[in-house]
């Protein structure tokens, strides 16, 4: 069942998720070698600014488990796979619990779009070398997700997680859809 909170998110930022899908267009990049080792750079680089600014906001929430849901070994690992190496970060702003969790909401959702994904790769024979970060739950995805649903129902500033997940999405674009870096 689909909890109030979480149906309002959805419902707001529908036209940016899907934006952001079609400009991303990931399973052509990831099928370039060239294209994939860009595209984990910018994925590091959005998830290193996203928790920088959620850490104060989020590393102490009760049941939320941020230290457990970072991503960053996974990305070392990743960058290595791919001859990748971090880039600029750049900064996110949050003000306050609201926000955060919403931008959280666009992070933690990659994680379903992500095994969405690795099923596509691995049923067109394709390789996920590089792209652990994508699917970094594994079997747990759904138990994790809604763990994270009903944190996000106990917010009550639910105009803040929505700012939060638009500017979230927001960040993403203008992240993931950049030109690559030469070098």
């Amino acid at each position: 069942m689909i909890s109030d909170n979480h149906r309002r998110l959805r419902e707001a930022t529908r036209a940016h998720h899907e934006r952001l899908e079609t400009r991303v267009d990931i399973l052509t990049q990831i099928a370039d070698p060239i294209r994939r080792r860009a595209l984990v750079e910018r994925f590091f680089g959005l998830h290193a600014a996203a928790h920088r600014a959620l850490e104060p906001w989020l590393a102490e929430l009760p049941g939320l488990d941020f230290e457990g849901r970072l991503r960053a070994r996974r990305f070392a690992s990743d960058l290595a796979l791919v001859g990748g190496a971090p880039r600029g970060a750049g900064v996110i702003r949050v003000d306050g619990v609201g926000e955060a969790l919403g931008l959280y909401y666009v992070l933690e959702g990659s994680t379903l779009g992500g095994r969405v994904i690795r099923r596509q790769v691995e049923t067109a024979g394709g390789s996920m070398a590089g792209l652990s970060f994508l699917d970094p739950y594994g079997e747990a995805v759904g138990e994790r997700w809604r763990s994270f649903l009903a944190i996000l129902q106990s917010e009550r500033d639910i105009d803040a997680m929505i700012r939060g997940a638009v500017a979230g999405f927001g960040h993403a674009e203008a992240r993931l859809c950049a030109a690559p870096a030469h070098g």
